[in-house]
């Protein structure tokens, strides 16, 4: 057997989603690889895809403290990582013993894992699309005390000893593999699905916040729109209200890409994984931009060359303003889904690694 090490950020579901699709490719070619996931981000989420994997629960990442799915706190922020970084002798020596019997250590985009790797004396493999100093450096002007985590990270994201990254990229950098989209490939039947959804033939508007909760949108009157079936993930519970209303907990036991390939239309907050996994589908997309957010601006544009995807306002969301693009982008034609995975080309990567 194989032994991999993956630390992953638990910044929404993105990150773990992007791993796991990455690992899942690679256990394609080799079976006997076994993976252990070092993240706070739950176990469910892995098990849903995986098999042969353990889940380590600790926190390996910051990120950005969110008060919601749109809305970032950096005072809490900064306070997360004064505690965090930089991080203590023992926990990187501790850390490296876990890892010893693995063959490299695999990082979306969690740097712990690149300062356990380089005291194991392993491979450091990042997987990114951005990366924590390149987003604190957005806000750093506004929060000083930013500037030295920023600092810190930067060094030590440009240590690791592969570097991979993956379109819909933010900035380029020096690297050993460029590769498209990864997601995780859907795995169940459009129709079974809407039928035991419950949508029947009505216009099936998924709304998705990469994981993280929110609010419903004060707009809504769903009786006003019988033609339209909408589906809420990320809530609380599951459970149905009315005829054309339903809300799905994040453990709901629905597979996520399978929802977006059900789905006539995506209402989301622009993230990678949401991203990629629309390309997948080809369905039509309105995401809701996030203005003070770096990484929204690269996906809002590759969602709209893609998918021919709407940005509007986290005041049209509320609003509900957004139901009239619905109702116009429902008379263009799906796209055609995406057939290459960048992750298929990572587990080739790795896959020389393990040898």
């Amino acid at each position: 057997m194989k032994e991999i090490a993956c630390f992953v950020s638990p910044h929404g579901f993105g990150h773990a989603t992007r791993a796991i699709a990455v690992v899942e490719a690679l256990q394609r070619l080799r079976p006997d690889v076994h993976a252990h996931f070092y993240t706070t981000v739950p176990r469910f989420l892995f098990a849903e895809s995986l098999d042969n994997f353990t889940h380590h629960p600790m926190l390996v990442d910051v990120g950005l403290a969110q008060n919601s799915a749109m809305d970032s706190d950096l005072p809490a922020t900064i306070d997360r990582l004064d505690k965090l970084l930089p991080y203590r002798r023992d926990l990187i020596e501790d850390l490296a013993c876990r890892c010893a019997k693995c063959s490299f250590i695999l990082c979306d985009i969690a740097p712990l894992g690149i300062a356990v790797a380089r005291h194991a004396g392993l491979p450091s493999i990042l997987v990114e699309n951005f990366t924590w100093d390149w987003i604190y450096q957005h806000y750093a002007d506004r929060y000083p005390g930013l500037s030295r985590h920023q600092s810190f990270l930067q060094k030590l994201f440009a240590k690791a000893r592969y570097r991979i990254q993956t379109d819909p990229l933010c900035a380029v950098a020096p690297r050993n593999l460029f590769c498209g989209p990864i997601f995780r490939k859907a795995k169940g039947s459009r129709s079974s699905l809407r039928e035991e959804l419950g949508c029947g033939e009505k216009n099936l508007v998924l709304v998705t916040m990469g994981g993280v909760f929110q609010r419903l949108p004060a707009f809504l009157k769903v009786e006003k729109f019988p033609d339209y079936y909408f589906l809420f993930t990320g809530q609380p519970e599951t459970k149905r209200l009315g005829t054309n209303l339903a809300l799905l907990s994040r453990d709901s036991g629905h597979y996520h890409p399978d929802l977006l390939s059900a789905a006539d239309i995506v209402v989301c907050k622009a993230g990678y994984s949401t991203v990629a996994e629309c390309c997948q589908a080809g369905v039509r997309v309105i995401s809701v931009g996030r203005a003070d957010f770096p990484e929204s601006e690269p996906l809002q544009r590759y969602l709209a060359e893609q998918l021919g995807g709407v940005e509007i306002s986290p005041e049209s969301y509320q609003d509900g303003s957004w139901m009239a693009i619905a109702e116009s982008l429902l008379s263009s034609p799906r796209s055609v889904p995406a057939t290459e995975n960048g992750a298929d080309e990572v587990a080739a990567f790795l896959v020389k690694l393990l040898e």
